[in-house]
């Protein structure tokens, strides 16, 4: 697949301080390809924290935050669950959506919270669907209030 790009990614770190090349990939495309200090991801039951020569991990990833941190700033993104795998320095995540947090904006997602609740479901599996799209919302909206 070719990206229409003729710019090459090295595979060595820029600096001792960037050291794990971090890249995003959605179904649509590459997000995020990186050299960054430290990467945070959302997990299921909380978050989890990778620094350079962490071992290697792979992981189902949950709804909300994650965290770049670059030599002086820091990049956030909602991620929509996905999978996460950490090997020598470098970390691919694999999500259905990755979002800038700066680009959440809190009043469109409360309307859109309100929609699903007001959305009848009448079957377990309606009920199950409903619920996680609810968990989704809540954790968009959430980084959209900390943005703010």
């Amino acid at each position: 697949m070719s990206t229409g790009s003729t710019e090459t990614r090295s595979d060595s770190p820029p600096s001792p301080d960037l050291a794990i090349r971090c890249q995003v990939v959605t179904p649509e495309r590459i997000v995020l390809d990186e050299w960054v200090r430290q990467v945070v991801v959302p997990l299921p039951d909380g978050e989890f924290g990778i620094a350079r020569n962490h071992d290697p991990v792979i992981a189902r990833l949950g709804y909300g935050s994650l965290r770049l941190k670059l030599s002086s700033i820091e990049k956030s993104y909602f991620l929509d669950g996905g999978f996460l795998q950490i090997r020598d320095n470098h970390v691919v995540i694999l999500t259905n959506r990755a979002q800038e947090t700066s680009g959440l904006r809190a009043e469109e997602i409360e309307r859109d919270l309100a929609t699903v609740k007001s959305r009848a479901a009448s079957d377990d599996a309606s009920i199950a669907a409903r619920l996680v799209e609810l968990d989704k919302l809540r954790a968009r909206l959430r980084l959209a209030k900390r943005t703010k």
